[in-house]
């Protein structure tokens, strides 16, 4: 709760920024975790789709060779020649010269198709007489062909071609040499298409190299491979790889194409499919691994691109929020600048939403307020007007000086010269207190004024009071100022503070100019203010027309006339110390 409080006090522009980065946040982690799971899926769905297809070449390449080696055993075995081999075999047969030109042809057929198909390593064919035919392909020993394993296990199954892998223990050599391991057997017997007499055998063996060169051909990633395996289970071929040994054969029976297995604390995915009418299988191995380091990389870029998307939201949210905040800060400051007296000051508004309507209203509030206080500061002033107007009627201004006049030339006629000095100082006293009835006299007048007024109240005090009047510059003598504004405050500075003294008082006014504003100041030496009676005077001062602040003392009136006047940024402000004296500074517009 305390959190929510907290957060709810923040500025509107941080929750603004605050909300929008988390609606971004949210949506960037949505979109980028589901675009992981369904690129993670996809690469998966790529990886499977592209190794059933590379199996499938493979598969179909092997089939087109195995297919092509049935079809020359086909071949051969419909052949005259060869047939006439099969057939007319007996155990003189070796020794006649008929017998051997037939061979010669045989050899010739053979060869015929040896040359055209260069992935053939021999052909091989034997009659029930143990004779044999061969270009590359000779009797180790003298042992009869005929009771080799290949030999019957093709006559025990006359209608099928057979294929074996790996062809060890025969009684077979080759012109050029090669292992069992490199050759791939096909099998199969010759019989009498009418009677379906076995009369001998003929075999056929392909080089492995053909099946390497089709498994190498195709690619499952970096370290992915394919083998071919017997209906044994037993490998025919397979890239040097230790991985391969160390697939159980039994995962290959279970009957699944597809599955997955943990192989040296490596995971990998398998799939296998079957070779038709062989029964051997063809299978894939390829580490899941290798798909999940693009998957990795990609979880990468996502972040270093949510980071990078989160950095340029949060710069364009601070920029928005700023257009919204900016305009509102403004309008909060031009209130507040209004509540301290700046009554002209009016917002202006670039736009004309709702901020700019809050505006216009803000506007016309203040002209209102402001048109109200005019019309009450005139209802005011015409009042005082009114009166002082009554007041000079009263006083009948040149009836008061001819009278004056007439009493100084007689304080001359009898050199009191003390009455003459007094009688000036009021007649300067009245003559620029009325000024004619203007409210703004010139800041020498003023001066004027108020020396006028401590003459007097010398020549009352005696050796009581003393005053210092600083020289004003040139450059502010015609300063206009609201005249009677400091004779108040040298009264209240005679009566409330040196007259409480004991011992003799001083007056000192200055005038300087400080920020652009004209200062004048009053400062005695008299028994000063205590401080909780300075808090009041202060707190009277801030709240101008307050009636519990418009008796007392005279600085208060001059307060609230130079503040009605010129603003609340003008006014007085006292500085005292109890026992020590008092300092008031007048601040008018220069």
């Amino acid at each position: 709760m305390e959190f929510i409080q907290r957060f709810q006090n923040r500025s509107i522009r941080f929750k603004l920024l605050i909300y929008f980065v988390i609606i971004i946040l949210i949506s960037i982690v949505t979109l980028s975790t589901v675009g992981t799971a369904v690129y993670k899926r996809s690469i998966e769905d790529t990886t499977n789709e592209h190794t059933i297809q590379m199996m499938g070449q493979v598969k179909n390449n092997l089939s087109h060779y195995f297919e092509e080696m049935e079809n020359i055993l086909a071949y051969l075995a419909n052949d005259d020649k060869v047939m006439t081999f099969f057939a007319e075999a007996s155990e003189e047969m070796a020794d006649d010269l008929e017998a051997s030109k037939l061979w010669a042809e045989v050899e010739k057929v053979i060869e015929m198709y040896e040359n055209r198909h260069p992935e053939i390593a021999g052909i091989l064919m034997v009659n029930k007489g143990d004779q044999y035919v061969s270009n590359k392909l000779d009797r180790m020993i003298r042992d009869p062909l005929a009771s080799e394993s290949w030999y019957k296990q093709a006559v025990n199954n006359p209608d099928e071609v057979l294929l074996i892998s790996k062809p060890i223990g025969r009684n077979i050599k080759a012109e050029y040499n090669y292992s069992a391991d490199q050759v791939l057997s096909f099998v199969k017997a010759f019989k009498v298409p009418n009677t379906n007499q076995v009369l001998g055998v003929i075999l056929l063996d392909m080089e492995l190299s053909i099946i390497q060169t089709t498994i190498e051909q195709v690619s499952l990633g970096k370290s992915g491979f394919v083998y071919i395996t017997d209906e044994n289970g037993g490998i025919v071929y397979s890239p040097v790889n230790p991985i391969v040994y160390r697939i159980n054969s039994e995962w290959l029976e279970s009957g699944y194409t597809n599955f997955e297995k943990m192989i040296n604390n490596r995971s990998f995915q398998i799939m296998q499919d079957q070779f038709e009418h062989i029964n051997w299988k063809i299978v894939g191995v390829f580490p899941f691994d290798e798909s999940k380091s693009f998957v990795i990389k990609w979880q990468f870029y996502t972040v270093i691109i949510v980071l990078f998307t989160l950095f340029l939201a949060i710069l364009v949210s601070w920029f928005f929020t700023n257009s919204i905040i900016n305009p509102v800060r403004k309008l909060r400051r031009i209130m507040h600048r209004v509540e301290e007296g700046e009554l002209h000051l009016r917002f202006e508004g670039r736009s004309k939403d709702e901020i700019g309507q809050l505006g216009d209203s803000f506007n016309k509030m203040v002209q209102e307020i402001e048109q109200l206080l005019h019309m009450v500061y005139s209802e005011q002033k015409g009042k005082r007007e009114a009166e002082l107007k009554v007041l000079q009627e009263q006083i009948k201004p040149h009836f008061l000086y001819n009278t004056l006049d007439t009493i100084q030339w007689m304080a001359q006629d009898r050199e009191a010269d003390d009455i003459v000095e007094i009688v000036i100082a009021l007649t300067n006293l009245f003559r620029i207190g009325l000024s004619r009835g203007n409210e703004v006299i010139s800041l020498e007048n003023e001066f004027k004024h108020v020396e006028s007024y401590l003459i007097i109240q010398m020549m009352r005090y005696e050796g009581k009071l003393s005053y210092q009047i600083n020289d004003i510059s040139s450059q502010l003598k015609n300063s206009q100022v609201l005249k009677l504004i400091l004779q108040p405050l040298v009264e209240n500075a005679i009566y409330h503070g040196i007259k409480m003294k004991k011992g003799k008082g001083h007056i000192q006014i200055e005038t300087e100019i400080r920020d652009f504003k004209l200062v004048l100041s009053v400062i005695d030496n008299g028994i000063g203010v205590k401080p909780e009676q300075l808090e009041i005077i202060e707190q009277g001062l801030k709240n101008v027309g307050d009636p519990e602040h418009k008796d007392g003392f005279g600085l208060f009136n001059v307060n609230e006339r130079i503040r009605l006047t010129y603003g609340v940024s003008y006014g007085i402000q006292v500085h005292s110390v109890y026992e020590e004296g008092t300092r008031v500074d007048v601040f008018l517009p220069l």
